[in-house]
Parts: C-alpha cells; sequence; structure tokens
C-alpha cells in the first residue's frame, strides 16, 4: 500500500527550522507540465565557479559564486584545472564553461569555451580558445554533471 505525506514545513528535531532532508539516488520530482519524471540528485549540477585568469594568476571572482570547487590552478594561457572538493564518480563526466562579460571585456572574440580532455575524479581543464584556435586568459563561468562519488 502508498502513503502520502502532506505537510507545508520541513524542520529539524530541535525545531530551529532548519531542515537536514537526505534524498536517495532514486527520489525523483515531476516535470514541468506534469508530463514525466525526472531523477532529483542526477539531474543537479554538481560544481560551478566563476574566475579570472586575467592577471597572470587565477583569481576566484568576487562576484560571483562557487560550489564544489575547492581551488583553480592557472596552468596556460587560456586554461585552467579546476580543482573540485567532491571527486565524481568517473572521468567521462560533462564539463562546461562559458565566457564571463562585462562591458569593457576586451576578450569577446573569444567565444568557444569548453572543457578540456584532462578531466580526472578530482579535476578537470577549462577551456577559453578563439575561433582560430588559440587561447587567451579570460574570465569564464564553469560548471560540470555527472555522478559524484
Amino acid at each position: 500500500m502508498s502513503s502520502q505525506l502532506n505537510v507545508d514545513t520541513i524542520v529539524d528535531k530541535a525545531g530551529s527550522g532548519g531542515s537536514n532532508v537526505k534524498m536517495a539516488n532514486t527520489s525523483t520530482y515531476v516535470g514541468e507540465g506534469g508530463g514525466g519524471t525526472q531523477n532529483t540528485v542526477q539531474s543537479l549540477i554538481k560544481q560551478f565557479s566563476t574566475f579570472d585568469q586575467r592577471g597572470g594568476f587565477v583569481t576566484q571572482n568576487t562576484a560571483g559564486d562557487t560550489f564544489n570547487t575547492s581551488s583553480q590552478t592557472d596552468r596556460e594561457a587560456g586554461t585552467v584545472v579546476v580543482n573540485l572538493t567532491n571527486n565524481m564518480n568517473n572521468t567521462t563526466y560533462p564539463a562546461f564553461n562559458s565566457p564571463h562579460y562585462d562591458r569593457t571585456d576586451a576578450n569577446r572574440n573569444y567565444p568557444n569555451m569548453g572543457a578540456g580532455t584532462t578531466c580526472t575524479t578530482s579535476s578537470y581543464n577549462a577551456v577559453s580558445s578563439h575561433v582560430a584556435g588559440s587561447t587567451q586568459d579570460t574570465v569564464m563561468n564553469s560548471a560540470l554533471a555527472g555522478d559524484l562519488a
């Protein structure tokens, strides 16, 4: 027999208002329009960060935010190694980048952003390249999806 629990708010045992809900990897949610379901845990972004490589070293963009990012390392022009706080389950996860422009950014001619070929369970390369193939330091937004270890 299946059950349904209807509540307005979930709080911790102490009643402090916080919630400590743990969801199994089999948890699902109903998609927009009610036409299908998705796995809640697998559909989440597992890492994101914004960083600026233009000053000769990688700095965390103070206006940006990070999640599951322990650090970034300047590897070479246009390439940053993104180090993860929590490892991924395998090396075949999708990592993606996008330029982070403001109106004065001179690197707008570097529209091709992507993950490099070096993905490990604990890090990946974020790469900025020109359509002609050259790379240049810029400001990037980076994220990945997949299964955590």
